[in-house]
Formats: C-alpha cells, structure tokens, sequence
C-alpha cells in the first residue's frame, strides 16, 4: 500500500519527494487520475478547483485525466482508474466522495487498486477510510452536510483505518475552535484524530501502523479521550 494522505494537495517539496518516493519514478513519467466527485456537489464559483488542476498539472505529468465516478458506465470510469499510476481524489465532502465510490460499485476497485496504485488524498479525499466512518456526521457535528446530500447514513469507501483525518489546521478560514472540535470527535469515536496543516501529509504503507508524517507546518494528534497525544 502506498497511500499520501494531504490536507492542500502537493504544496511543498517534502510532500512532493514522498511522493515521487512512492512513485518509484519521476511524475513526468507516470499518469494521474483526479476524482473531483467530492466537490461536484457544491455550487458557485469553481475558480479554485480550476486553479488546483492547474496546480497539478504543472507538476508535468506524463497524463493527466480529471474524472467523476459518475462519468460513465462503472467499467468505463474502472479502465480509466486502472489506466494510472496515481489514483488523487479531490476534496470537498468526505460523506458524498464516500458514497460515490460505493453507490457506482467502485469501491472493490478501488480496495483492489490500493495494493497497486499510489492513491493521494487531498482534504476530503484523505477522509474516506476510518471503519468508523459512520459515526462521523453526529460525532463530529457534520449532520448537515448528510442532510445537504440526501444521505441517510455513511460508510467508509474502503474501511481500512481505526483512526480519522483532519486537514487545514490552522487555515484562516477554520473556527477558532477546530481543535477542541477534533478533541471532542476523537473522545466521542473512541478513535484517534490527525489533525494537519496544509504543509503536511501522512505516509501510509500500512493501514494496522502509524502514519509517517511528512511535515515543514504543523500537527496534532489526539488520542481516543481527546487529549493531545502529540504535535508539532
């Protein structure tokens, strides 16, 4: 497994040497897929996803595809997973990305591919994997994002990890109360919470391990009562 799990996407040299690390290979050598179903549904200006796949693209991929997991028929959406090195979902809602791999059928591809492709998360594309993730709209106050998305319940796109993701720690525009925000979510799951900034990311090779933080910022971690088990 080879899994880079980010808060902002690659916007540093130490996340983007991880990655190319996980690669085994130069980017200008290998191809991306950009899952963007997280963001889709949200209106109003879509500058700043236009200006991330800008972003990306300037890294001088050998080929890189934007796709939703509802483009097409599933095996169409499949051949076009399979067709990359790198397999990056976008962010957004964690609950509707969530949904989408599951609702098309691809969530077994994308268990699958996850033992062959290097996946990159980017905020909500990083939150898709905690067994718990059902718990997450009531225990970490999200409920209106399920209502938002027409969604009784959640489950995890691939159920792989006993703790949860957090990005944008710190960010201007996150509450002043983030943290005891994520405190109170890893006390009420039972669960550990990662909470990172936009200059870090986590470096997964196996999902029953701890993380390998990859950081030049800042990071919290938060143990199952909600005290702050480390930082930086």
């Amino acid at each position: 497994m080879r899994m880079l799990l980010t808060s902002n996407g690659i916007t540093n040299a130490a996340i983007g040497d991880a990655l190319v690390e996980l690669l085994g290979k130069p980017i200008a050598e290998s191809r991306v897929v950009v899952v963007i179903d997280a963001i889709l549904g949200f209106a109003g200006d879509s500058s700043q996803l236009v200006a991330h796949l800008e972003g990306l693209r300037a890294l001088d991929w050998a080929e890189f595809d934007v796709a939703s997991l509802f483009a097409g028929p599933a095996g169409l959406v499949e051949e076009r997973l399979r067709a990359a090195d790198v397999i990056l979902c976008y962010g957004g809602s964690n609950l509707w990305l969530a949904h989408a791999w599951k609702e098309t059928g691809l969530a077994p591809v994308l268990a699958e591919l996850l033992d062959e492709k290097v996946y990159v998360g980017w905020s909500a594309g990083s939150m898709i994997f905690p067994r718990r993730l059902d718990r997450w709209p009531e225990d970490f106050n999200d409920q209106e994002e399920l209502e938002m998305f027409g969604l009784d319940s959640v489950a995890p796109a691939v159920p792989l990890f006993d703790w949860f993701f957090m990005g944008h720690l710190g960010a201007d525009w996150m509450s002043p109360t983030a943290e005891q925000w994520a405190a109170r979510g890893a006390a009420r799951t039972g669960q550990q919470v990662w909470f990172i900034d936009d200059d870090s990311a986590l470096l997964v090779r196996d999902p029953s391990a701890d993380p390998v933080v990859i950081s030049t910022g800042h990071w919290r971690r938060f143990d199952v009562d909600g005290s702050l088990a480390d930082s930086r």
